[in-house]
């Protein structure tokens, strides 16, 4: 349970939210932290932010859609190479494949099919990620930990911190691989929490939200089939079946709370 950890103030604290799709998991994080919010919430005395492992996927997406004009190809390219670039840590000392096959994997990434505008780009997005976990299993779960450090170093040296006496939590609200909950579990505020919903739930939220539900593909694919492996790491599980989004969110915001009273 989060209340058998300990809380250590010189670091953030690193809330993965986990569990299949329609669960709630952004939905909650969005709560807390408003999209488009200058300054970040105070809420329950903790200072929030929110980031997602797919974050640099939603930016290839983004790429290939967006980048039009002149020399498109190349722009594409180049856009795509910045942020597989990103993914690995931006140095040769972190996990960036060699030249040969860094080249392959921006070409790869370029050829992928994308989903036409209006719908969300699931497959283009699950399969950019295996292509990038084929050079390092890690790289997404090592990249979220390390945009949140740094996240947290930035707001010590601002006023907004409230003079480095109040916490600060970085919610990952897309956590769905074994490796991604373990690289959090392990960090020294790191807390997993698992949503839970029936498969009709899932299906009715999903038609609401996407006016669709997922292919078949898409629900065998490995993101979507390792939340089993997941819950080991997780310090709550939550079913959010008869739960609006205030009331998960506000049970969320409690165990986060309860985590912070407990100093090391």
């Amino acid at each position: 349970m989060i209340t058998d950890k300990k809380f250590y103030q010189d670091y953030p604290i690193i809330l993965g939210l986990a569990g299949k799709a329609a669960t709630g998991k952004t939905s909650v994080a969005e709560y807390i932290v408003p999209k488009a919010q200058i300054n970040k919430p105070i809420v329950e005395n903790i200072l929030w932010d929110h980031i997602f492992f797919a974050l640099p996927l939603y930016e290839l997406a983004s790429a290939k859609k967006n980048t039009l004009g002149q020399r498109q190809k190349d722009r594409q390219l180049f856009a795509i190479h910045e942020v597989v670039y990103d993914i690995f840590g931006k140095s040769a000392l972190g996990s960036v494949p060699s030249y040969e096959q860094f080249h392959e994997l921006v070409k790869d990434i370029y050829n992928l099919p994308i989903e036409p505008e209006g719908t969300k780009p699931r497959s283009f997005l699950q399969k950019a990620g295996d292509l990038c976990r084929t050079y390092d299993e890690q790289c997404f779960a090592k990249w979220g930990v390390i945009k949140a450090s740094k996240i947290f170093r930035e707001h010590t040296h601002t006023d907004e911190y409230l003079d480095n006496s109040t916490p600060m939590c970085v919610i990952i609200s897309d956590v769905r691989f074994e490796n991604e909950a373990a690289m959090i579990a392990k960090q020294p505020n790191g807390i997993v929490i698992c949503y839970e919903a029936s498969d009709d739930v899932r299906s009715q939220r999903m038609m609401k939200r996407d006016g669709q539900l997922m292919t078949s593909e898409q629900m065998n694919h490995k993101s979507e089939l390792q939340i089993e492996l997941v819950k080991q790491y997780s310090s709550a599980i939550i079913n959010t079946d008869n739960m609006s989004i205030q009331e998960q969110a506000k049970q969320t915001l409690k165990l986060v709370q309860s985590f912070t009273d407990v100093y090391a």
